[in-house]
């Protein structure tokens, strides 16, 4: 990897932490979510009531006409976590972009960790 390919954190003129763009964001994501007192996703156990702060990386509607869903991806730096509500076709303010905290019961979706219709705080939201 040749340095155009890395990005560098220069603090007072010193280099302070140093890899690819994406893998100093997710640290940042990372320090974030410890900072809150989050649980890291990666961490995460089965049946645990856990707090999990990131930033929403996708969201899909399941529009089944009985019983729609509303479901995004949020990646706090150490890995990804779905989070579904039922019933609900959109969860104002929550789309990609948006850094959101979820608070739930943690359960598995197809092996990958699942919170449904969890509380949530919208912390930010991306202007793009």
């Amino acid at each position: 990897m040749s340095i155009c390919d890395r990005a560098y954190l220069l603090i007072e003129g010193k280099i302070f932490k140093h890899g690819t763009a994406e893998e100093l964001a997710a640290d940042e994501l990372t320090e974030q979510a410890e900072n809150r007192g989050s649980t890291l996703i990666e961490e995460i156990e089965r049946g645990k009531l856990i707090q999990v702060t990131g930033v929403v990386k996708s969201a899909t509607v399941k529009p089944n006409t009985q019983n729609p869903s509303y479901e995004v991806e949020v990646f706090d730096g150490s890995g990804n976590l779905i989070v579904i509500w039922q019933g609900r076709k959109s969860v104002k303010g929550v789309n990609p972009g948006t850094q959101i905290e979820v608070e739930g019961r943690i359960t598995f979706l197809n092996g990958k960790p699942c919170l449904h219709n969890p509380v949530y705080k919208i912390l930010t939201i991306d202007k793009e």
